[in-house]
């Protein structure tokens, strides 16, 4: 099972990355930060599905029908946010931004889906169902960018590859809608199961959009390369065991087993995270100069603490999986929460400064300090002293 979650992981986030640095090699930076600028609002929304609904589709034991239909009415509510984004975006963004709207509504159809296969543990189907719709999407991209659509390859690859996704979900697990069942019951967990992830993975897009609006597009594109290779780093390390614990954790919540696998979890991370975050900044001056100098220039300075913060993120990833499903998913809320915003508070006033980005860190490592402390009273047998 673990070697499918691997796959699943290398292909969801592996795949794309490789098509975006091959076409950050081909494109000007101008370019790539029209992409990611915008790219980065529906980067965000998408976590409303991809963690909020898939997650409470594992945890929690409700009919298909209502969760299906509070999945499609905030996909609805994503889109339209995305849409009613548009005047804020600079022109030459618009029109991706108009296309990438349709993903939330895509997430939507099939985040319930999704969640029934985790929660089911098929993760072969999902692994092949990936690998199916990123090939796919990364062959109509290519053939994009080698026909010099630019930005667009980019666009059409994440729109390609929403859709794909979506439809095999539903086919391999259709919602069972006949069960009846009220909705209003599930808000409470599904806002904390969303509100945790959503407040984790908003400082990258949130500091993507304040670059490219405030610094220019080359310097989106710089900060969006810096921040894919991160991305690329985690996926490669640290998303197949972020995949599998939850529904694990779940599993043995209440069980002497409990602590035993948590403590083990704490320990692979830990381990990883010594070997392979250090190892990828010695590596970074060889690897970034192959797209292309200027990049390469761009990048390098934003990578140390973009890693640094990864880091942080990564050590603390087994105490927030069992937090949540030992049903604490407050605390890892409240943590990423005031990560979140120390991070802005901090970063603001001092964007254009080249040292800014180390504001992301210290305002990780701060928020960190205090989780620690109420997670060892709640988990006390599996929380590092």
């Amino acid at each position: 099972m673990t070697g499918w979650a691997i796959v699943l992981q290398w292909s969801r986030l592996g795949i794309s990355a490789a098509v975006f640095l091959l076409a950050a090699r081909l494109l000007p930076l101008a370019e790539i930060g029209t992409f990611a600028t915008a790219f980065a609002l529906p980067r965000l929304l998408q976590v409303i599905h991809k963690s909020g609904i898939t997650e409470l589709r594992i945890t929690a034991d409700t009919p298909d029908r209502p969760l299906w239909h509070l999945s499609l009415l905030l996909g609805l509510a994503a889109a339209g946010l995305c849409l009613s984004a548009l005047p804020l975006l600079p022109p030459e963004a618009l029109g991706h931004a108009a296309a990438l709207a349709l993903m939330p509504l895509l997430h939507g159809l099939a985040a319930p889906s999704e969640g029934a296969l985790r929660r089911a543990l098929k993760i072969r189907q999902l692994a092949l169902r990936t690998c199916a719709a990123q090939g796919i999407a990364a062959l109509v991209a290519l053939a994009a960018l080698a026909q010099g659509f630019g930005a667009g390859a980019l666009t059409g690859f994440a729109l390609i590859h929403a859709l794909l996704s979506a439809g095999l979900s539903l086919a391999l697990a259709p919602p069972q809608l006949a069960a009846r069942g009220p909705i209003r019951p599930l808000l409470p967990e599904l806002t904390r199961l969303t509100l945790r992830p959503l407040a984790a993975t908003a400082t990258f897009p949130a500091v993507q959009l304040l670059v490219g609006l405030t610094l220019g597009l080359p310097a989106a594109g710089a900060f969006q390369i810096a921040t894919r290779l991160v991305e690329l780093i985690d996926t490669l390390a640290l998303a197949p065991l972020r995949y599998l614990a939850l529904p694990r954790f779940k599993s043995l919540a209440g069980t002497g087993g409990f602590a035993a696998k948590l403590a083990q979890a704490n320990r692979r991370v830990a381990v990883l995270t010594a070997v392979i975050y250090p190892a990828a900044w010695l590596a970074a001056p060889l690897v970034l100069p192959l797209l292309g100098p200027d990049k390469a220039q761009a990048a390098l300075p934003l990578l140390p603490p973009l890693l640094l913060t990864g880091a942080i993120s990564a050590l603390l990833m087994p105490l927030t999986q069992a937090l949540v499903a030992t049903g604490h998913s407050a605390l890892p809320l409240y943590r990423t929460a005031l990560a979140f915003t120390f991070s802005l508070l901090l970063l603001v006033p001092v964007l254009s400064h080249p040292l800014a980005l180390w504001v992301l860190p210290l305002a990780s490592g701060i928020a960190a300090l205090p989780f620690l402390r109420a997670a060892r009273r709640r988990l006390p047998s599996g929380v590092p002293a």
